[in-house]
């Protein structure tokens, strides 16, 4: 029989996701983790515990068969995020899913309902992929997603409680905002001098003020800009490697 793999970020939405193919596969569904919990807040062991527990399987954990956390790669690359996306999520998340992964496999990510264009593109760029959508299939937001594991118990993960939209790794390189960057400043202030000296130091501008690349060291501390605090779900579309989306 083959397998249904939920991919599981420790994300609300994917979270929700493989407890959704459970429902449809059964035992079918292995829900799996690719580890980038060293540069994750602790609590996410804590939510990966209950998850498991709410699922009634275990979650199988990937490694990167190369790296310890992102900043190896960034420092064994010289590279952290640019128009090919964030070189992280293709060396710690795409790399062992493609190692891991067989031909038969039904792939679970939690895209939510409103998230048609990700899907239709991830769908377009992977036809080699079998694919099934969850969240979409049964109309659930992030929203519900949220409600979903607050009436099961599980308490949401501290970051969305701080204010972020995602449960990233901490001081996320994909996230260009002045706003998520000073955030990131403000609660994690060890997190964001290690990105100002790697980012300076690599030549790449995180962030983004008046409209303009900047370094992390170039913002002012009580510059939040208009922007909207960005959408930098580590999702398995981001970054290319090899030639593989």
């Amino acid at each position: 029989m083959s397998r249904v793999i939920a991919w599981f970020s420790c994300g609300a939405a994917s979270a929700v996701a493989a407890k959704l193919a459970i429902e449809v596969h059964g035992d079918r569904v292995v829900p799996v983790y690719c580890d980038t919990s060293a540069s994750e807040h602790p609590d996410n062991a804590r939510f990966i515990r209950e998850v498991a527990a709410w699922l009634g399987k275990p979650v199988t954990v990937l490694h990167s068969p190369t790296y310890r956390d992102i900043d190896d790669v960034f420092e064994r690359t010289k590279y952290m995020a640019g128009v090919k996306g964030a070189r992280c999520t293709v060396e710690m998340k795409k790399v062992p899913r493609f190692q891991f992964q067989e031909p038969d496999d039904t792939h679970v990510f939690g895209f939510t309902a409103e998230e048609t264009g990700r899907i239709t593109n991830f769908a377009a760029n992977n036809p080699e992929l079998v694919l099934f959508f969850p969240l979409q299939h049964f109309g659930v937001t992030k929203a519900d997603c949220f409600v979903r594991l607050t009436e099961a118990g599980i308490a949401l993960p501290v970051m969305y409680g701080l204010g972020y939209r995602n449960n990233n790794c901490i001081g996320c390189v994909k996230a260009t905002s002045a706003r998520y960057w000073n955030m990131i400043r403000r609660d994690f202030p060890a997190v964001f001098d290690k990105r100002a000296e790697q980012s300076k130091r690599l030549g790449v501008r995180l962030t983004r003020m008046n409209s303009v690349r900047i370094f992390l060291d170039e913002l002012p501390a009580n510059y939040l800009g208009a922007e909207e605090l960005e959408n930098i779900s580590c999702g398995p579309e981001c970054g290319t490697q090899q030639g593989k989306p």
